[in-house]
C-alpha cells in the first residue's frame, strides 16, 4: 500500500435470519438496539447507529441492515473493518436469536412485503410482490462527479466479471433452484429503471438522462433509478453497485481492489486519447445476463468482442489489465493470494447449491452463509491441491463419491471436504507426512511424560494414548441440537431414577415392567439411600454417533462414572502445542469449561447447609496413576482417595490423613460401586452400611449415587423415548438406535433370525466387552452367541448395526478413514423450586476405532481426537 492510494468505501446490505428456523426476519431495529447496548449505549441505536466507526442502518422494511465501514486506503484494513462490523452485529443479534447473512437473496420465503404507496420501487409492474434482496457497493475516490462519470462510462467492460465473482442468489423465494447464479441481478435488470452506466462523460449528462426517463412517467422518482456504475451521491467517488452481497469478505476485498485498479487505469490514460466507443448495449446486456446466469462456473461474454469465453480467462484478463496499478499500490501479492482462494472455492452460488445437495434442506444453505459471513468457515481451494490428493489417496480420492452407507463427517458424497474441514485439512496436507510424523512423536513424548497412557489387551506395559493429529469439528448449529437433546435426556433419566427408587409410578403405568428392573444388574437397593429431592446423577455421560450431515443419535447413557473431561483438556493442549498451524483457537470452545462446570456441579450437590464443601475423588488402588482421574481431582480442588482412606463416624464421611482426619462433604465416585461399598475403610470396617446411612441422613453427598446402573441398563435404553414422554411430556429431541430386548421371546426370535446383521450386547457389559458385531463375526462366533441367547436371552439386547461415522485419521503415511464416536457430558443441579436444571458443557471426547473395526474402546487399541466445538 502507498500513501497515494485512493480510498475505498464498501457499503453492504445484510439479511437477518432467525437462528432456529433459518428463515428471514424483520428485526433490524432490534439488532441495532442490541448492538447499541453491547457497545455501552449512546451510539444511536434504533433505525441507525454507529458501531466502532461503521455506520449501520435499518432498511425501511426491517429485513436488512445496511453497513458502511468508512473510507480505507489499505485492503487489509478494509477487510478487517468489514469482518469487525459483521462480527459485532452477529454478536448483538445472537441474544435475540438473529443471525446476519451476506447474500444476494435467501432461499426461503418469509420476507415478502408490499411497499407502502410512498415507497419508490425499482421494478415497475411488480410493486406488490417482492422480497428483500441485498447487494454491496464499492465507492472509489475521484476528484469530482465529472471524473466519476468519466470512469463509470468506461468501467462497464469489467462489470460482468465482477458481478460473476460475487453471484450469491441462486434460489427463488420459494426455495427452488432458479438456474441462475444471481436471481437478484436477473430480477433487477429487466426494469426500465435499471441502467448499467449512462453513456455520457459528465455528471450533467447523467442528470439529463435521468430527466428523460422520469418524463416517461414509468419511474416514480429519481431515487428509484438504479445505475450499476455511477458517481456517488456526494460526488467524491465513483460507485459500483452491480454485485450481490457476498458472504466472504475476501471476495468483497478483491472486487474492491480490482475496481480501484480499474479506476486508476482509466484515469491514467485520460487526456491522451479521450475517444471512447461505448460497447453495444445488446452485448453489454448479454454479458451481464450471462454473468448472472453462470457466475464463475461457466462461460461469460467478452464485452469487447461480443463472444463467449471461459470466466477464468476473462478474470485473468481483468487482472492483467490492472497489474501495473496493483503493483504500484503495493498490494499485488495480497490480491493474487485472495484470488487463488476465490478461484478454487468458486462462487457463493455454487457453494450454496453444494450445501443444498447434501440433504436437500434450505436450512443447510443458510447455515453455510451464516458461517461464511462471520468467517467461521472460509472456503479455500482444495480441489486441485496435489498435497491434499496425496494425503487422501487411500481415504477417498477427491472426486470419487464417499459411500452413502457410512457417513463421513469431513468429506462429502461428492468427495470434497465439507466447509468446516477445509482449512484444517489444507493445513494437514501442507505439513505433509514427514512433518506430521515428527510432530506426532513430540506429542506422544509429552503424553507419555504426563502419564496419558492406557492398558491394551495383549500388552504388558501401558501404551501412550493414540492421539490423532486431525481434530473433529462440530459446527455450532449441530452442537446446539446435540446439547438440547442430551440435556432433555438427562433430566428424564434423573426423574426415572428418583421414581424407581421412590413411588414407582412408571412401573405401575406399565411403561417399564417390574421384571425389566428386576433383571437389570444396576437396579439395587442402594439407590434408595439418596435423600428425597436430592440428585442421583449430577454428572452424566452420553455416547453419540453422527449418522448423516448434522444428524446425531445416542448410543448409550452413562449415569455411573462418566469420565473424560480432563482427557479432553489434555488432547486440546497437545494439539495446540504440536500443530499450531491448525489455528481456530478463538473460534472454538475451551474444554476447560467442562472442568469448571464439574467443580460447580459437585459443590452444588453438597448437603444442605454446607457452603464450602470439601471434595474427594474415590478411585480404585490400581488407578492411582490414571491421568484423567488425577487431573480432574486437581481441577475441582478435591483430594484423591482410595476406599481404605475413608471412614464413617457420627453420620459423616471422613478422609484419613495420617493420624488426623478431614471431613468429606461430597464424594465423587470414579470406581465400581460394589467394589467401593464392599471395601474396608480406614478403621477396618466395611464401608457399605456406614456410607449408605450417611448418604440417607444427608451427612455426605455421593456423586454419582449408588444404584444409578439401572439407568445405564441397555434394556432400559430401549425404553428411553417412552421415559421422556412419561416424565416430561415431550418428544425426544435426539434419536437413538433401534434396540431389541432379548428377554422378550418374539424380539429374541427376530434377533436369532438376523444375528449376522445385528450388534448384540450384554446388558451388564462395560464399554466394548462382550459385544458381537454380526457382520464382523465368524460363523463360529455367531454360533456361540446364538447358544447364549437361547439359554440366557435376558442378559442381552440387540441393536441394528449403527455404522459409526468416519473421519480422516493419519496412519503415519496418509489419511485413512476411521470410525469414531463421541462422549458428551451433562451436568444437573436442583433449581430454587426443586426443578432439575441441565447444562451440557461445550466439550466432548472423540474416540477413534483401530483400522478394520468399529470398536472404539481404548482397551481394544482405540484412540482419540481433539474435538472442536464451534462457538455460535
Amino acid at each position: 500500500m502507498t500513501d497515494e492510494q485512493r480510498w475505498i468505501r464498501i457499503e453492504e446490505e445484510l439479511h437477518l435470519v432467525d437462528l432456529r428456523t433459518r428463515r428471514p426476519v424483520r428485526r433490524a431495529p432490534q439488532v441495532l438496539e442490541a448492538a447499541d447496548e453491547t457497545d455501552g449505549g449512546g451510539r444511536g441505536g434504533g433505525p441507525a447507529g454507529e458501531i466502532d466507526g461503521a455506520r449501520v442502518a435499518s432498511a425501511r422494511h426491517g429485513a436488512l441492515l445496511m453497513s458502511d465501514v468508512g473510507a480505507h486506503t489499505g485492503l487489509a484494513e478494509l477487510g478487517e473493518a468489514l469482518r469487525g462490523t459483521r462480527s459485532r452485529l452477529a454478536r448483538a443479534g445472537r441474544g435475540i436469536r438473529t443471525g446476519v447473512v451476506a447474500a444476494g437473496s435467501l432461499a426461503s420465503p418469509g420476507v415478502e412485503f408490499d411497499p407502502t404507496p410512498e415507497e419508490p420501487h425499482p421494478a415497475p409492474g411488480r410493486e406488490s410482490q417482492t422480497r428483500a434482496a441485498a447487494r454491496f457497493r464499492v465507492v472509489v475516490q475521484v476528484a469530482d462527479a465529472d471524473e466519476a462519470q468519466y470512469v463509470a462510462r468506461r468501467a462497464v467492460t469489467v462489470a460482468p466479471v465482477l458481478l460473476a465473482m460475487a453471484a450469491s442468489s441462486p434460489y427463488w423465494a420459494d426455495g427452488s433452484d432458479s438456474g441462475y447464479a444471481s436471481t437478484r441481478t436477473f430480477e433487477a435488470r429487466w426494469s426500465p429503471a435499471h441502467v448499467t452506466a449512462v453513456a455520457t462523460d459528465t455528471a450533467d449528462g447523467v442528470q439529463a438522462a435521468e430527466d428523460e426517463l422520469l418524463d416517461t412517467g414509468v419511474v416514480v422518482g429519481r431515487e428509484s433509478i438504479e445505475v450499476d456504475i455511477r458517481p456517488s451521491r456526494d460526488g467524491s467517488g465513483v460507485e459500483l453497485g452491480v454485485c450481490d452481497s457476498c458472504s466472504t469478505v475476501d471476495t468483497l476485498v478483491v472486487v474492491a481492489a480490482l475496481f480501484r485498479a480499474t479506476v486508476d487505469r482509466i484515469l491514467s490514460g485520460r487526456g491522451a486519447d479521450d475517444a471512447w466507443e461505448d460497447p453495444s448495449s445488446a452485448v453489454l446486456d448479454a454479458a451481464c445476463w450471462r454473468a448472472a446466469r453462470s457466475g464463475m462456473e461457466g462461460d461469460l461474454v467478452d464485452v469487447t468482442t461480443g463472444l463467449p469465453r471461459p470466466a477464468s480467462e476473462l478474470l485473468t484478463d481483468v487482472v492483467e489489465e490492472v497489474a501495473e496499478q496493483l503493483r504500484a499500490g503495493g498490494e499485488s501479492d495480497l490480491v493474487h493470494d485472495l484470488l487463488d482462494g476465490i478461484r478454487g472455492a468458486g462462487t457463493s452460488a455454487a457453494r450454496q447449491r453444494a450445501a443444498h445437495r447434501r440433504r436437500g434442506r434450505r436450512g443447510d444453505v443458510v447455515a453455510v452463509l451464516l458461517a461464511e459471513t462471520v468467517d467461521r468457515i472460509r472456503p479455500r481451494d482444495v480441489a486441485d491441491d496435489r498435497d491434499m490428493r496425496s494425503m487422501l489417496a487411500a481415504y477417498s480420492p477427491l472426486g470419487e463419491a464417499v459411500t452413502e452407507e457410512v457417513h463421513d463427517e469431513a468429506i462429502t458424497e461428492d468427495g470434497v471436504p465439507r466447509p468446516e474441514y477445509v482449512d484444517v485439512l489444507k493445513a494437514v496436507s501442507d505439513l505433509g507426512p514427514e512433518t506430521l510424523c515428527d510432530r506426532k512423536e513430540q506429542v506422544d513424548d509429552t503424553l507419555r511424560d504426563l502419564g496419558v497412557t492406557l492398558k491394551v489387551y495383549g500388552r504388558d506395559e501401558p501404551q501412550v494414548f493414540p492421539l490423532d493429529a486431525v481434530p473433529r469439528v462440530i459446527p455450532a448449529d449441530q452442537w446446539s441440537r446435540i446439547s438440547a437433546g442430551i440435556e432433555q435426556r438427562a433430566r428424564a433419566m434423573e426423574l426415572f431414577l428418583r421414581d424407581i427408587y421412590g413411588p414407582g409410578e412408571i412401573i405401575r403405568a406399565g411403561i417399564v415392567p417390574a421384571e425389566a428392573l428386576d433383571r437389570a444388574p444396576g437396579f439395587r437397593p442402594t439407590g434408595r439411600s439418596v435423600p428425597e429431592g436430592r440428585l442421583h446423577a449430577p454428572v452424566c455421560g452420553v455416547d453419540l454417533v453422527s449418522t448423516a450431515p448434522g444428524e446425531w443419535v445416542v448410543l448409550e447413557d452413562n449415569l455411573r462414572m462418566a469420565g473424560g473431561l480432563a482427557m479432553a483438556v489434555a488432547l486440546r493442549d497437545r494439539i495446540s502445542e504440536g500443530f499450531p498451524e491448525f489455528g481456530a483457537r478463538s473460534e472454538v470452545h475451551d474444554p476447560r469449561v467442562g472442568l469448571e462446570m464439574l467443580s460447580e456441579t459437585l459443590r452444588a450437590a453438597a448437603p444442605d447447609g454446607v457452603d464450602d464443601p470439601a471434595l474427594a475423588v474415590v478411585i480404585a488402588e490400581d488407578e492411582r496413576e490414571a491421568f484423567d482421574l488425577n487431573h480432574a481431582a486437581t481441577a475441582i480442588g478435591g483430594e484423591i482417595v482410595t476406599p481404605d482412606q475413608l471412614t464413617v463416624d457420627d453420620g459423616r464421611l471422613w478422609r484419613a490423613d495420617g493420624d488426623d482426619r478431614a471431613a468429606v462433604d461430597v464424594l465423587y465416585v470414579r470406581m465400581d460401586e460394589e467394589m467401593l461399598l464392599s471395601s474396608a475403610g480406614a478403621d477396618g470396617t466395611v464401608l457399605r452400611r456406614g456410607l449408605l446411612s450417611a448418604m440417607a441422613e444427608g451427612g455426605v453427598a455421593v456423586v454419582n449415587a449408588p444404584g444409578n446402573g439401572a439407568g445405564d441398563d441397555k434394556a432400559i435404553y430401549a425404553r428411553v423415548p417412552q421415559i421422556i414422554d412419561f416424565y416430561l411430556g415431550e418428544k425426544p429431541l435426539i434419536g437413538q438406535v433401534d434396540t431389541y430386548v432379548c428377554s422378550d421371546p418374539e424380539q429374541r426370535r427376530q434377533v436369532l433370525d438376523r444375528l449376522g446383521e445385528l450388534v448384540v450386547k450384554p446388558i451388564d457389559g462395560y464399554g466394548g466387552s462382550g459385544i458381537t458385531v454380526g457382520p464382523e463375526c465368524s460363523p463360529r462366533e455367531l454360533d456361540e452367541r446364538r447358544d447364549e441367547l437361547r439359554r440366557h436371552g435376558e442378559r442381552f439386547v440387540a441393536q441394528e448395526v449403527q455404522s459409526l461415522s468416519t473421519l480422516p485419521t493419519f496412519n503415519g503415511h496418509e489419511l485413512q478413514r476411521r470410525h469414531v464416536d463421541m462422549r458428551a457430558f451433562v451436568m444437573l443441579r436442583s433449581g430454587a423450586s426443586g426443578e432439575i436444571l441441565a447444562s451440557a458443557p461445550p466439550v466432548a471426547l472423540t474416540r477413534v476405532a483401530p483400522a478394520g473395526t468399529m470398536v472404539v474402546n481404548a482397551s481394544s487399541g482405540g484412540g482419540g481426537k481433539d474435538t472442536w466445538i464451534h462457538r455460535a
